[in-house]
């Protein structure tokens, strides 16, 4: 939520008036100078139910490690928010797998059926060993099909007859969805990804678009993968990405050494916690007056800073926060400024 007021701070009479009469000259008054104020709201999701969407064929084992590895980076920002979440996992498999070397009837026979909560189980706040569980759900072997259905798994889970499931309850009416696609290869669903899209944003309603977003851990360039994944047969997540683009949601790429800042944005971005807030003009940089409920929070702190995004007429001015230091939950982030050319070399250079 934004609104923006507009205050003037100088005498603005003598050249606009031009009154009969009078001997006064434009000399005598000072020019208006025009102040800015933003006004945010950080605002939570409050409850959101995350969904992650977990490659189980051949070549997965070592994403899922680490993604296993990193539950607490991806807790982060839930907490951070004080969120309700539910968590739960899903495996690419829809089509039944065919047993083989290394992949016994027995393992097959195992994997649950397209859109099915890997386990039954849902990991909330207050579950307790979370961490444990969460590894052991995001472990879903490498035994699945070769023929990835990430998308229409997830479209499985969340529509009847498997939303309806009340001895599941993962989907909740008063929560938010949050969709994560972890995948090293491309999406072999069969209806058009915009088609899954709206059948998305439908179970939240498209009133509310920030209701509902889905990210892609996924492959983004092949060449920034090692030699070995390149022949291995692994391929970009276009389609996953697309979804990603279309809901405002995130993509982070799979062959990255480390999980922990993906994760780290992805809890974030789950939380609806803000650290960027878009000023509605370009400011005089050293002027930006900032504070959180009331209190002031200068410059000179280093929690927050001024930069800029675009170009020409597309260039606007924003304020990020240090991910350490968001504004929390429930607060109002005031951010006062006179108009100028929005140069970041000007910021934090004034003591007034």
């Amino acid at each position: 939520m934004k609104a923006r007021g507009v205050m003037a701070t100088g005498a603005t009479l003598g050249c606009l008036l031009g009154l009969a009469g009078t001997s006064m000259g434009c000399n005598d008054y000072n020019l208006t100078q025009f102040q800015a104020q933003d006004i945010f709201a950080q605002e939570t999701a409050g409850s959101v139910d995350v969904l992650l969407v977990v490659d189980n064929s051949c070549s997965m084992q070592p994403y899922q490690q680490k993604l296993g590895d990193n539950f607490n980076d991806f807790l982060t920002y839930l907490q951070v928010g004080q969120v309700d979440y539910n968590i739960g996992v899903v495996t690419t498999t829809v089509d039944p797998p065919v047993a083989g070397p290394g992949c016994t009837q027995a393992v097959v026979d195992a994997i649950p059926a397209g859109g099915h909560l890997v386990g039954g189980t849902i990991i909330r706040d207050d579950t307790a060993n979370a961490e444990s569980a969460f590894k052991d759900l995001v472990a879903v072997g490498t035994c699945g099909s070769g023929y990835e259905m990430g998308l229409e798994s997830a479209y499985l889970a969340l529509t009847p007859p498997l939303s309806s499931d009340t001895s599941i309850h993962f989907l909740r009416d008063s929560a938010m969805l949050s969709l994560i696609f972890v995948s090293d290869e491309q999406d072999s669903s069969p209806q058009h990804v915009a088609d899954y899209v709206n059948t998305f944003r439908r179970i939240k309603g498209y009133d509310d678009r920030t209701a509902f977003n889905a990210s892609a851990l996924v492959i983004n360039d092949l060449a920034d993968c090692s030699q070995q994944v390149q022949n291995g047969g692994s391929t970009p997540g276009t389609r996953y990405l697309e979804v990603a683009d279309e809901t405002s949601g995130l993509d982070g790429d799979i062959c990255a050494d480390d999980f922990s800042d993906i994760l780290t944005d992805l809890s974030l971005r789950a939380s609806r916690l803000r650290d960027t807030f878009y000023l509605t003009r370009l400011p005089a940089p050293a002027t930006l007056f900032l504070t959180i409920d009331g209190v002031e929070s200068p410059c000179s702190d280093g929690t927050w800073s001024y930069q800029t995004e675009g170009e020409g007429d597309t260039l606007v001015g924003k304020i990020v926060f240090e991910r350490g230091s968001l504004p929390p939950p429930n607060s109002t982030i005031t951010i006062t400024y006179d108009y100028g050319s929005g140069d970041p070399a000007e910021f934090c250079t004034s003591d007034t």
